[in-house]
């Protein structure tokens, strides 16, 4: 049986190399999914960068954000208050741009949706955040320190690990306010909708009335 010992060489020469290729594989599939990973690292950490940097600006800018419209402006007034208004409401814009595209990037679901909701309220700050300021009794700054505080301390509890923090009272009244000013759009929607139909079918019935004799 001289022909075995070929036979059982060529066999063992490709199980070597089989496993040679199936560890290569192994490790080139490895390689990849660690610089997928670092990537992925790299992108995370780069948005808390900006984030971080992007909400101390933003804390710094709410500290003189634009109070109610005060009563018996003269036309040189409202002017000057509206277009200081617009100039910070751009500002804000101009900051929370970055937040945004940052956000996108973070991987955790939970954290990402409350960033956002928190960016959201900020870009609410005029009407949307009406209830939340009741009347005057909190000032805007102050509610608006809140909702971006509450976004910090979540993105620390995120790098540390930890559950995400409950929010503080001035983010849960921007919430709610914001859920009201929401269904009161809702509301007011509804019932314009309503008004058109009604308005239609009026039409709608006069056109088909008959004309009376006298008419003709």
């Amino acid at each position: 049986m001289d022909w075995i010992s070929p036979v059982s060489g060529l066999v063992g020469a490709l199980v070597g190399a089989a496993a040679s290729y199936l560890g290569t594989h192994r490790a080139q599939v490895k390689a990849l999914a660690d610089a997928r990973q670092a990537r992925l690292e790299a992108k995370q950490d780069t948005a808390v960068a900006t984030l971080a940097d992007t909400f101390g600006k933003l804390q710094r800018h709410v500290r003189d954000v634009p109070g109610a419209r005060e009563r018996g402006l003269d036309p040189k007034e409202s002017a000057a208050f509206t277009a200081a208004r617009l100039a910070w409401d751009q500002k804000l814009e101009d900051l929370t741009a970055p937040a945004r595209i940052a956000v996108g990037v973070i991987r955790d679901e939970a954290l990402r949706e409350h960033l956002y909701q928190a960016l959201d309220l900020l870009d609410g700050w005029q009407s949307g955040l009406e209830y939340a300021y009741r009347g005057g009794a909190h000032s805007r700054a102050w509610v608006l320190r809140g909702v971006l505080s509450h976004a910090v301390e979540c993105v620390g509890a995120w790098q540390r690990e930890e559950p995400l923090p409950e929010p503080n009272q001035a983010y849960c009244d921007a919430v709610e306010s914001m859920e009201l000013k929401r269904e009161e759009h809702e509301l007011t929607a509804q019932a314009e909708a309503e008004y058109r139909r009604e308005q239609h079918a009026q039409l709608a019935s006069g056109a088909n009335e008959p004309t009376s004799p006298a008419a003709e």
